[in-house]
């Protein structure tokens, strides 16, 4: 269940947030010797289609004007 008032579902498309999930996924097969993690790692550009990058939609908005009043210094 999500609450998607507060949260949107986006999905995993940005560079940096692939190469992070991607290394706390090996961390936590390194660490934990999982079997789902190793399945997922396995099965990597499969397994990517079905994670959501949950993102607060409160600090979506910050982020965005943030970087507003970062360009309008510029």
């Amino acid at each position: 269940n999500c609450n998607l008032e507060m949260v949107a579902l986006e999905k995993m498309d940005d560079e940096a947030d692939v190469a992070e999930l991607l290394t706390l996924i090996e961390n936590h097969l390194k660490y934990t010797g999982s079997s789902i993690a190793k399945s997922i790692l396995d099965n990597w550009q499969k397994s990517l289609t079905k994670f959501h990058k949950v993102m607060p939609v409160d600090y979506k908005r910050a982020l965005k004007e943030m970087a507003a009043e970062k360009l309008a210094k510029v």
